[in-house]
């Protein structure tokens, strides 16, 4: 079963926020000097980036920014909170590295964004030159068919032509 042409951007755009919030968040983190997530934490990170995902999808106004800061937000909150070491909640190193993963984020959506529409428009371009086959005449004529006229029956009745009573 095909989905709706209009839900497959909001669909793309919300995996890849979710993505990339994840990575980025995992790597910003780690740059802090912070734990690098158990295969555990790992499974709930990636499920909290499903969500983030899920949540852009749905709202599709919602701003690319505004979705990586919660997005990385969660993201450390996950990690801290997961990995035993709660004094590394709101170190300075942590919200310079995560900010600075928000800023690569918000590049490389930007990015995959650009390249798409390139990628969308080449695509476009040799599907149209490779399927171009020019005018070509008819060898078939075209059939006339004669036009049928309302009833004489009715003109005779004062109707002026099939259309019913007026709606009230």
């Amino acid at each position: 079963m095909s989905e709706p042409a209009d839900q497959v951007p909001a669909r793309v755009r919300g995996g890849i926020v979710g993505g990339v919030c994840a990575l980025t968040g995992i790597a910003a983190h780690a740059a802090a000097q912070g734990m690098l997530p158990s295969t555990s934490t790992l499974l709930v990170v990636i499920a909290a980036a499903v969500a983030i995902g899920a949540v852009v999808t749905a709202t599709p106004r919602l701003p690319n920014l505004a979705a990586l800061l919660i997005g990385q937000g969660a993201v450390h909150l996950l990690l801290v909170l997961l990995s035993g070491h709660h004094h590394d909640l709101l170190q300075p190193s942590m919200a310079v590295t995560h900010s600075l993963g928000t800023v690569a984020a918000l590049v490389a959506i930007a990015a995959a964004e650009a390249l798409a529409s390139t990628l969308r428009d080449v695509v476009v371009l040799v599907v149209s030159l490779l399927t171009y086959r020019g005018m070509r005449r008819s060898t078939t004529r075209p059939r006339i068919f004669p036009v049928i006229g309302a009833p004489v029956v009715h003109r005779h009745l004062g109707a002026v032509g099939l259309r019913g009573p007026p709606a009230l």
